[in-house]
């Protein structure tokens, strides 16, 4: 793919590492067009167990592309938009591996909106999140009004969608947007070694886990899943191995998990 960099590297981790060096990774079509079919793809490979979602440039995105929105007046046409970006939402929304965002410089808008469909958000101390939306007359979009509060909860994305609030990385840290925050040149180290914990357990458990917390608000819903999800891990050899491994007092090997 031309503006992406996909790498696959040791126990099923895979890179990805966007590229447009003309948009600054903005998140317009072109963009979203390699990110849809390459996500589609390594959700359906069973020999990818965890993406790691980085920049190639000295930002990770910087959003919307504002350069390609003045077609948009026509509301049939802002529609039509965000639907298709939607397709690329809706895929990340129900992902059932585990994803680890990459950050270093700006990560504006859609930008911070896709760091935020990841599971841990890596951060190098001279990065920064954004929400700018309602400095440019817009509303927030690609799920942001969804993810943010699931990550600092809903008071604090109050404020910070109104008032167009971007973090450093030492807040986003302290609020909870971020999970790690490394030097700017040890970010990749860092979402590498991140990767390599998860890639080290067991697929099929992570990916049920990742489905339960996406339900976790209905509480009735959830105790269903969760007697489904748990009986299906009571069936499987990294259970097996799982319990034998803590009786004899051992490290486990999840090597033949099953995604």
């Amino acid at each position: 793919m031309k503006f992406l960099d996909i790498q696959r590297l040791e126990r099923g981790v895979v890179r990805i590492a966007m590229n447009h060096s003309e948009s600054r990774n903005a998140m317009g079509e072109t963009l979203r067009g390699e990110l849809l079919p390459a996500f589609e793809d390594l959700f359906l490979d069973p020999s990818c167990r965890v993406i790691i979602l980085a920049s190639a440039l000295n930002d990770f995105s910087v959003g919307g592309d504002l350069s390609k929105m003045d077609t948009l007046a026509d509301p049939k046409a802002g529609r039509q938009r965000l639907l298709s970006a939607h397709r690329l939402a809706r895929l990340l929304i129900a992902a059932d591996k585990p994803m680890i965002a990459e950050v270093r410089g700006y990560a504006m808008g859609a930008g911070a909106g896709l760091a935020l469909f990841c599971d841990t958000v890596v951060m190098g101390d001279g990065a920064t999140l954004g929400f700018p939306f309602p400095k440019v007359g817009l509303a927030p979009d690609f799920a942001i009004a969804h993810t943010l509060p699931r990550r600092i909860g809903f008071a604090r994305a109050r404020q910070a969608l109104l008032y167009a609030r971007s973090f450093k990385a030492s807040e986003a840290l302290a609020i909870g947007l971020a999970d790690d925050v490394v030097a700017d040149d040890q970010v990749e180290a860092q979402a590498h070694a991140r990767a390599m914990e998860l890639a080290a357990l067991p697929s099929h458990a992570l990916a049920l886990t990742k489905r339960m917390l996406e339900r976790s608000q209905d509480p009735l819903s959830i105790l269903d899943f969760e007697a489904t999800a748990q009986s299906l891990c009571f069936a499987t050899e990294d259970f097996r191995e799982g319990v034998a491994a803590f009786r004899e007092k051992r490290k486990p090997g999840f090597d033949k998990a099953v995604v």
